[in-house]
């Protein structure tokens, strides 16, 4: 995917995914050894993001298989076309010749019979792609052991067919909101990465590109506002996701800035429970957030200021 951990951190930043050197070191050597890439943290954090935007900074298709609760093999894998199974023995047996039926056994077990699911499409690829399983931890045990195969061999066994062997390997992202602890096999085949909020400063370089007509205070203000939510104890904290939707929202309605006036414009936007709602309509609370947001901000504008300094006098 990438030849160097170099490049993986500029074309990441060129596709819009701001990260650090340890995750494009990962990345990169994840796609060079064939290594699933096992992502952890907070939901909202980026997981998702990361696997759709190396599949972006690589030009590469991207496919993506959804866990949920009681998720199966068929959904995984895929299933036979049973109507076009049921057709051909129909027409066959409607044939003049006489039906070889040790033939028609074998034909409708064949390739041809059967719809792949996103793990099949994904090893038959003539080019290599992104294979993203998306929340595994709210898949069981038994789940989990089917991917063991794929990891392992970079093969798939489908009862009747036989076993099938990638053509392509793809690079594989799998990511979990930390629901259940994932077994130890699947571990063990994976690179690890804990992928938590941003720091303000990355945060506020998130939304710039995002907003990029916003103003840098703007962008300051914002991923300040982002850390003091998320140090507030909320049922749901603020993903980057729904911290760009404010940062877009602020831009539709000229504000610069959220002040203590715009409680009710803004809490549709960053509470998304009841339970956060009532705590942020006690008294002060919006007030203490909104507060403690200037002056992360205010703290990030030092921070560069003292930083220009630096490199101005550096270069005297």
């Amino acid at each position: 995917m990438f030849d160097s951990p170099e490049e993986a951190l500029s074309e990441l930043s060129r596709v819009g995914y701001f990260t650090d050197q340890k995750t494009a070191t990962t990345v990169y050597l994840a796609g060079k050894i064939n290594k699933p890439i096992m992502l952890e943290g907070p939901a909202g954090a980026g997981k998702t993001e990361l696997a759709q935007s190396v599949a972006r900074a690589a030009g590469a298709e991207l496919l993506r298989l959804q866990c949920y609760q009681g998720i199966n093999e068929e959904k995984a894998i895929g299933q036979y076309d049973k109507s076009l199974q049921e057709l051909f023995v129909l027409m066959n047996s409607k044939s003049e010749a006489k039906p070889d039926w040790d033939q028609i056994r074998t034909d409708v077990t064949s390739r041809a019979f059967f719809l792949a699911g996103p793990l099949l499409t994904a090893i038959e690829k003539e080019k290599r792609c992104v294979l993203l399983i998306d929340e595994i931890d709210k898949v069981d045990y038994a789940f989990e052991a089917l991917l063991l195969e794929l990891l392992s061999a970079w093969t798939l066994s489908i009862p009747k067919m036989g076993t099938v062997a990638a053509t392509t390997i793809p690079f594989v992202f799998m990511t979990s909101n930390q629901e259940r602890r994932l077994g130890d096999p699947l571990r063990r085949r994976s690179f690890y990465l804990i992928v938590d909020h941003p720091t303000a400063e990355r945060e506020a370089a998130i939304v710039k590109n995002k907003t990029p007509n916003a103003s840098p205070r703007t962008h300051r203000f914002i991923a300040g506002l982002a850390k003091a939510l998320r140090a507030y104890n909320l049922e749901k904290p603020p993903s980057i996701s729904e911290m760009n939707d404010v940062a877009q929202a602020m831009q539709l309605l000229s504000l610069e800035e959220v002040r203590e006036l715009h409680k009710d414009i803004m809490l549709p936007l960053i509470v998304k429970t009841e339970g956060d709602r009532k705590k942020m309509l006690m008294k002060q609370s919006f007030e203490v957030i909104i507060s403690t947001a200037r002056r992360h901000a205010n703290e990030m504008e030092g921070e560069e200021v003292a930083k220009t300094l630096e490199e101005l006098a550096a270069e005297a």
